[in-house]
Protein backbone atom coordinates (compact mmCIF):
# COMPACT_ATOMS: atom_id res chain seq x y z
CA UNK A 1 0.00 0.00 0.00
CA UNK A 2 2.15 2.20 0.74
CA UNK A 3 4.53 1.34 -2.09
CA UNK A 4 1.75 2.67 -4.25
CA UNK A 5 1.21 5.52 -2.63
CA UNK A 6 4.67 7.15 -3.25
CA UNK A 7 4.40 6.02 -7.01
CA UNK A 8 0.80 8.09 -6.87
CA UNK A 9 2.67 10.71 -5.75
CA UNK A 10 5.90 10.29 -7.55
CA UNK A 11 3.46 10.62 -10.62
CA UNK A 12 1.73 13.42 -9.74
CA UNK A 13 4.98 15.01 -9.18
CA UNK A 14 5.88 14.53 -12.56
CA UNK A 15 2.57 15.32 -13.82
CA UNK A 16 3.31 18.83 -11.93
CA UNK A 17 6.46 19.50 -14.08
CA UNK A 18 5.11 18.95 -16.99
CA UNK A 19 2.15 21.16 -16.77
CA UNK A 20 5.10 23.88 -15.54
CA UNK A 21 6.79 23.26 -18.99
CA UNK A 22 3.53 24.38 -20.75
CA UNK A 23 3.48 28.42 -21.31
CA UNK A 24 0.99 30.61 -21.76
CA UNK A 25 0.79 30.44 -25.69
CA UNK A 26 0.82 27.01 -25.51
CA UNK A 27 -2.36 26.94 -23.10
CA UNK A 28 -3.87 29.43 -26.01
CA UNK A 29 -2.77 26.52 -28.67
CA UNK A 30 -3.86 23.52 -26.89
CA UNK A 31 -7.66 25.37 -26.33
CA UNK A 32 -7.30 26.35 -30.32
CA UNK A 33 -6.96 22.21 -31.45
CA UNK A 34 -10.10 21.51 -29.19
CA UNK A 35 -12.40 24.28 -30.51
CA UNK A 36 -13.91 23.33 -34.02
CA UNK A 37 -12.25 24.65 -37.19
CA UNK A 38 -14.90 27.45 -37.01
CA UNK A 39 -14.86 28.65 -33.93
CA UNK A 40 -10.76 28.33 -34.01
CA UNK A 41 -10.89 30.38 -37.27
CA UNK A 42 -13.64 33.03 -35.66
CA UNK A 43 -10.50 33.87 -32.86
CA UNK A 44 -7.94 33.88 -35.42
CA UNK A 45 -9.10 36.69 -37.78
CA UNK A 46 -9.36 38.58 -34.69
CA UNK A 47 -5.34 38.10 -33.88
CA UNK A 48 -2.75 40.58 -35.47
CA UNK A 49 -0.33 38.77 -38.17
CA UNK A 50 2.53 38.02 -35.35
CA UNK A 51 0.26 36.91 -32.96
CA UNK A 52 -0.70 34.76 -35.66
CA UNK A 53 2.11 33.31 -36.56
CA UNK A 54 3.32 32.73 -33.04
CA UNK A 55 -0.36 30.78 -32.32
CA UNK A 56 0.41 28.74 -35.00
CA UNK A 57 4.18 28.16 -34.41
CA UNK A 58 2.85 26.75 -30.68
CA UNK A 59 0.17 24.95 -32.33
CA UNK A 60 2.34 22.05 -33.60
CA UNK A 61 4.28 22.90 -30.94
CA UNK A 62 2.12 21.27 -28.64
CA UNK A 63 0.43 18.31 -30.84
CA UNK A 64 1.77 15.56 -28.62
CA UNK A 65 0.49 16.29 -25.21
CA UNK A 66 -0.98 13.83 -23.19
CA UNK A 67 -4.56 14.31 -21.10
CA UNK A 68 -3.07 15.47 -18.04
CA UNK A 69 -1.47 18.23 -19.77
CA UNK A 70 -4.75 19.25 -21.65
CA UNK A 71 -6.53 18.99 -18.40
CA UNK A 72 -4.19 21.30 -16.84
CA UNK A 73 -3.86 23.42 -19.89
CA UNK A 74 -7.94 24.11 -18.84
CA UNK A 75 -7.48 24.85 -15.82
CA UNK A 76 -4.95 27.41 -15.87
CA UNK A 77 -6.89 29.13 -18.83
CA UNK A 78 -10.09 29.60 -15.99
CA UNK A 79 -7.50 30.53 -13.53
CA UNK A 80 -6.32 33.24 -16.40
CA UNK A 81 -9.56 34.63 -17.39
CA UNK A 82 -11.12 34.29 -13.67
CA UNK A 83 -10.17 38.14 -12.78
CA UNK A 84 -10.91 39.43 -16.52
CA UNK A 85 -13.63 42.17 -16.55
CA UNK A 86 -15.94 43.74 -19.82
CA UNK A 87 -14.78 47.04 -19.01
CA UNK A 88 -13.47 47.34 -21.89
CA UNK A 89 -16.00 45.92 -24.13
CA UNK A 90 -16.69 48.81 -26.55
CA UNK A 91 -14.84 51.54 -23.82
CA UNK A 92 -13.99 53.89 -27.38
CA UNK A 93 -17.45 54.39 -27.95
CA UNK A 94 -17.84 55.20 -24.27
CA UNK A 95 -14.62 57.54 -24.05
CA UNK A 96 -15.70 58.87 -27.57
CA UNK A 97 -19.66 59.55 -25.68
CA UNK A 98 -18.35 61.25 -22.70
CA UNK A 99 -15.58 63.81 -24.26
CA UNK A 100 -18.32 64.72 -27.05
CA UNK A 101 -20.54 65.32 -24.35
CA UNK A 102 -17.67 67.48 -22.43
CA UNK A 103 -16.01 69.52 -24.80
CA UNK A 104 -18.12 69.56 -28.15
CA UNK A 105 -17.69 67.67 -31.04
CA UNK A 106 -15.39 69.54 -32.65
CA UNK A 107 -12.56 69.64 -29.98
CA UNK A 108 -13.56 66.29 -28.65
CA UNK A 109 -12.40 65.09 -32.28
CA UNK A 110 -9.34 67.19 -32.15
CA UNK A 111 -8.32 66.01 -28.76
CA UNK A 112 -8.91 62.57 -29.03
CA UNK A 113 -6.93 62.36 -32.35
CA UNK A 114 -3.88 63.09 -30.29
CA UNK A 115 -4.31 59.97 -27.90
CA UNK A 116 -7.15 57.49 -29.20
CA UNK A 117 -6.02 54.52 -30.84
CA UNK A 118 -6.52 55.01 -34.89
CA UNK A 119 -9.94 53.24 -35.73
CA UNK A 120 -9.25 49.91 -37.72
CA UNK A 121 -9.87 49.99 -41.43
CA UNK A 122 -9.91 47.39 -44.05
CA UNK A 123 -7.15 48.84 -45.58
CA UNK A 124 -4.93 49.35 -42.13
CA UNK A 125 -5.44 45.87 -41.48
CA UNK A 126 -4.55 44.04 -44.70
CA UNK A 127 -1.59 46.28 -44.70
CA UNK A 128 -0.53 45.02 -41.34
CA UNK A 129 -0.49 40.99 -43.23
CA UNK A 130 1.77 42.71 -46.04
CA UNK A 131 5.86 42.58 -45.36
CA UNK A 132 7.39 45.88 -44.79
CA UNK A 133 9.91 44.94 -47.77
CA UNK A 134 7.06 44.30 -50.02
CA UNK A 135 5.63 47.41 -48.88
CA UNK A 136 8.87 49.43 -50.05
CA UNK A 137 8.20 48.10 -53.63
CA UNK A 138 4.63 48.61 -53.37
CA UNK A 139 5.10 52.33 -52.64
CA UNK A 140 7.43 53.29 -55.35
CA UNK A 141 5.41 51.75 -57.98
CA UNK A 142 2.41 53.41 -57.42
CA UNK A 143 1.81 57.25 -57.98
CA UNK A 144 3.41 59.38 -55.20
CA UNK A 145 -0.20 60.60 -54.05
CA UNK A 146 -1.72 57.11 -54.10
CA UNK A 147 1.75 55.72 -52.11
CA UNK A 148 1.05 58.86 -49.48
CA UNK A 149 -2.17 57.56 -48.94
CA UNK A 150 -1.17 53.87 -48.68
CA UNK A 151 1.50 55.19 -45.76
CA UNK A 152 -0.67 57.60 -43.84
CA UNK A 153 -2.54 54.03 -43.24
CA UNK A 154 0.43 52.31 -41.55
CA UNK A 155 1.84 52.62 -38.10
CA UNK A 156 4.20 55.03 -37.46
CA UNK A 157 6.88 52.08 -37.25
CA UNK A 158 5.89 50.64 -40.30
CA UNK A 159 5.84 53.69 -42.46
CA UNK A 160 9.64 54.42 -40.26
CA UNK A 161 11.38 51.06 -41.05
CA UNK A 162 9.52 51.10 -44.99
CA UNK A 163 11.14 54.43 -45.74
CA UNK A 164 14.58 53.13 -44.54
CA UNK A 165 13.98 50.66 -47.75
CA UNK A 166 13.10 52.68 -50.37
CA UNK A 167 15.77 55.47 -52.05
CA UNK A 168 16.46 58.65 -50.14
CA UNK A 169 15.03 61.14 -52.65
CA UNK A 170 11.58 59.47 -52.57
CA UNK A 171 11.55 59.96 -48.50
CA UNK A 172 10.99 63.74 -48.33
CA UNK A 173 8.30 63.38 -51.28
CA UNK A 174 6.52 60.34 -48.74
CA UNK A 175 6.61 62.54 -45.84
CA UNK A 176 5.18 65.70 -47.70
CA UNK A 177 2.63 64.28 -49.19
CA UNK A 178 1.43 62.25 -46.14
CA UNK A 179 1.33 66.05 -44.34
CA UNK A 180 -0.73 67.54 -47.28
CA UNK A 181 -3.35 65.02 -47.74
CA UNK A 182 -6.49 66.25 -47.60
CA UNK A 183 -9.80 64.05 -48.07
CA UNK A 184 -9.48 61.24 -50.24
CA UNK A 185 -12.48 60.29 -51.90
CA UNK A 186 -14.43 56.62 -51.64
CA UNK A 187 -13.60 55.64 -55.11
CA UNK A 188 -9.81 56.51 -54.49
CA UNK A 189 -9.97 54.60 -51.03
CA UNK A 190 -11.72 51.27 -53.15
CA UNK A 191 -9.25 51.83 -55.97
CA UNK A 192 -6.69 51.53 -53.18
CA UNK A 193 -8.66 48.44 -51.53
CA UNK A 194 -8.71 46.34 -54.64
CA UNK A 195 -4.76 46.88 -55.46
CA UNK A 196 -4.02 45.21 -52.03
CA UNK A 197 -6.25 42.08 -52.15
CA UNK A 198 -5.81 42.32 -56.14
CA UNK A 199 -9.73 42.20 -56.29
CA UNK A 200 -12.24 44.72 -57.76
CA UNK A 201 -14.08 47.20 -55.22
CA UNK A 202 -17.59 45.59 -53.97
CA UNK A 203 -20.21 48.21 -53.10
CA UNK A 204 -19.63 47.62 -49.08
CA UNK A 205 -16.40 49.42 -49.66
CA UNK A 206 -18.50 52.50 -50.96
CA UNK A 207 -18.14 55.09 -48.53
CA UNK A 208 -18.08 59.58 -47.65
CA UNK A 209 -14.81 60.82 -48.32
CA UNK A 210 -12.38 59.80 -45.42
CA UNK A 211 -9.38 61.93 -43.86
CA UNK A 212 -6.24 60.64 -44.08
CA UNK A 213 -2.74 61.68 -43.41
CA UNK A 214 -1.81 64.75 -41.66
CA UNK A 215 0.98 66.52 -40.11
CA UNK A 216 0.79 64.72 -36.96
CA UNK A 217 0.96 61.51 -39.17
CA UNK A 218 4.13 62.66 -40.78
CA UNK A 219 5.89 63.57 -37.14
CA UNK A 220 4.93 60.57 -35.67
CA UNK A 221 6.70 58.78 -39.00
CA UNK A 222 9.79 60.69 -38.53
CA UNK A 223 9.97 60.55 -35.02
CA UNK A 224 10.23 56.91 -35.40
CA UNK A 225 13.28 57.24 -38.00
CA UNK A 226 16.37 57.13 -37.49
CA UNK A 227 18.03 60.35 -36.59
CA UNK A 228 20.45 60.89 -39.37
CA UNK A 229 17.32 59.85 -42.00
CA UNK A 230 15.12 62.47 -39.66
CA UNK A 231 17.50 65.14 -39.95
CA UNK A 232 18.04 64.78 -43.91
CA UNK A 233 14.09 64.37 -44.29
CA UNK A 234 13.45 67.34 -42.09
CA UNK A 235 16.50 69.51 -43.78
CA UNK A 236 14.71 68.80 -47.24
CA UNK A 237 10.94 68.90 -46.09
CA UNK A 238 12.54 73.07 -45.43
CA UNK A 239 13.57 74.00 -48.53
CA UNK A 240 10.70 72.98 -50.24
CA UNK A 241 7.67 74.10 -47.75
CA UNK A 242 9.06 75.82 -44.60
CA UNK A 243 5.42 76.23 -42.76
CA UNK A 244 4.86 72.25 -43.55
CA UNK A 245 7.83 71.59 -41.64
CA UNK A 246 7.86 74.13 -38.89
CA UNK A 247 4.16 72.23 -38.56
CA UNK A 248 5.75 69.10 -38.23
CA UNK A 249 8.50 69.84 -36.07
CA UNK A 250 6.03 71.23 -33.71
CA UNK A 251 4.17 68.07 -33.58
CA UNK A 252 7.77 65.80 -33.46
CA UNK A 253 7.76 67.34 -29.77
CA UNK A 254 4.93 67.52 -27.44
CA UNK A 255 4.32 68.26 -24.06
CA UNK A 256 3.93 64.56 -22.97
CA UNK A 257 7.39 64.22 -24.79
CA UNK A 258 8.68 65.61 -21.28
CA UNK A 259 8.95 62.52 -19.90
CA UNK A 260 11.90 61.57 -21.84
CA UNK A 261 13.87 64.17 -20.13
CA UNK A 262 16.26 63.44 -17.04
CA UNK A 263 14.66 64.17 -13.80
CA UNK A 264 18.22 66.94 -13.50
CA UNK A 265 17.01 68.73 -16.72
CA UNK A 266 13.42 69.04 -16.18
CA UNK A 267 14.98 70.87 -12.83
CA UNK A 268 16.55 73.22 -15.02
CA UNK A 269 13.49 73.17 -17.46
CA UNK A 270 10.85 73.98 -14.79
CA UNK A 271 13.23 76.96 -12.87
CA UNK A 272 13.25 78.67 -16.82
CA UNK A 273 9.27 78.79 -16.48
CA UNK A 274 6.70 81.43 -15.46
CA UNK A 275 4.34 79.59 -12.78
CA UNK A 276 1.29 81.93 -14.77
CA UNK A 277 2.44 78.99 -17.96
CA UNK A 278 3.80 76.02 -15.72
CA UNK A 279 0.26 76.11 -13.55
CA UNK A 280 -2.28 76.09 -16.87
CA UNK A 281 -0.01 72.87 -18.57
CA UNK A 282 0.14 70.73 -16.15
CA UNK A 283 -4.03 70.24 -16.37
CA UNK A 284 -3.56 68.93 -19.13
CA UNK A 285 -0.39 66.68 -17.81
CA UNK A 286 -0.67 63.20 -17.42
CA UNK A 287 -0.17 62.04 -13.42
CA UNK A 288 3.08 60.29 -14.43
CA UNK A 289 4.18 63.74 -15.83
CA UNK A 290 3.03 65.83 -13.01
CA UNK A 291 4.92 63.75 -10.46
CA UNK A 292 7.53 64.14 -12.72
CA UNK A 293 8.27 67.34 -12.52
CA UNK A 294 7.15 67.74 -8.76
CA UNK A 295 9.66 65.72 -7.92
CA UNK A 296 12.35 67.89 -9.83
CA UNK A 297 11.54 70.59 -7.76
CA UNK A 298 12.11 71.93 -4.75
CA UNK A 299 9.25 70.44 -1.72
CA UNK A 300 8.12 74.28 -1.41
CA UNK A 301 7.75 75.25 -5.13
CA UNK A 302 6.24 71.91 -5.82
CA UNK A 303 3.79 72.74 -3.22
CA UNK A 304 3.31 76.30 -4.54
CA UNK A 305 2.84 75.14 -7.44
CA UNK A 306 0.09 72.34 -6.47
CA UNK A 307 -1.62 75.13 -4.19
CA UNK A 308 -2.04 77.15 -7.34
CA UNK A 309 -3.75 74.54 -9.18
CA UNK A 310 -6.08 74.25 -6.73
CA UNK A 311 -7.11 77.61 -6.30
CA UNK A 312 -7.07 78.67 -10.17
CA UNK A 313 -10.65 78.42 -11.63
CA UNK A 314 -11.19 75.50 -14.74
CA UNK A 315 -9.37 76.50 -17.83
CA UNK A 316 -10.16 76.53 -21.47
CA UNK A 317 -8.97 73.64 -23.13
CA UNK A 318 -7.10 76.12 -25.81
CA UNK A 319 -5.62 77.75 -23.00
CA UNK A 320 -3.85 74.90 -21.44
CA UNK A 321 -2.63 73.88 -25.10
CA UNK A 322 -1.35 77.18 -25.38
CA UNK A 323 0.61 77.23 -22.32
CA UNK A 324 1.80 73.47 -23.15
CA UNK A 325 3.49 75.12 -26.19
CA UNK A 326 5.01 77.99 -24.11
CA UNK A 327 6.83 75.43 -21.87
CA UNK A 328 7.91 73.55 -25.15
CA UNK A 329 9.17 76.63 -26.43
CA UNK A 330 11.22 77.30 -24.13
CA UNK A 331 12.54 73.64 -23.70
CA UNK A 332 13.38 73.58 -27.55
CA UNK A 333 15.31 77.25 -27.13
CA UNK A 334 17.42 75.36 -24.07
CA UNK A 335 17.78 71.95 -26.17
CA UNK A 336 19.27 74.37 -28.80
CA UNK A 337 21.70 75.91 -26.96
CA UNK A 338 22.84 72.93 -25.06
CA UNK A 339 21.24 73.48 -21.53
CA UNK A 340 18.99 70.14 -21.34
CA UNK A 341 18.62 67.24 -23.67
CA UNK A 342 16.39 64.67 -25.19
CA UNK A 343 15.75 61.41 -26.78
CA UNK A 344 12.26 60.56 -28.23
CA UNK A 345 11.98 57.80 -30.87
CA UNK A 346 14.06 57.42 -33.46
CA UNK A 347 15.26 61.21 -33.66
CA UNK A 348 17.26 62.88 -30.95
CA UNK A 349 16.97 66.70 -29.44
CA UNK A 350 20.48 67.67 -28.80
Amino acid sequence: MAEAATKNEKSADENDQQLELITDRQTAAILMLLFSDEEAARILERLEPGEAELLGEAMFSVADVDAVQIDGSLDRFLQMTRNQTMLAYKADEKVGRVFRQALGTSRAETMMNRFAPKRPSNIAELLKWVPVKDLAELVQNEPPQIAAVLISFMTANTAAEMLQLVPPELREEFVYRVATLGPVSAHALAQIHALLEKNGPSAEEIAPPMQVGGVMDSASIINNLPKQISQAVLKGMTKRDRKISKQIEDEMFVFADLMNLSKKDIGTLVRKVDSAILVPALRGASSELKTKIFDAMSQRAAETIQDEMDEAPPQPMEAVISAQRGVIAIAKVMIDNGEISMSTGGADYV
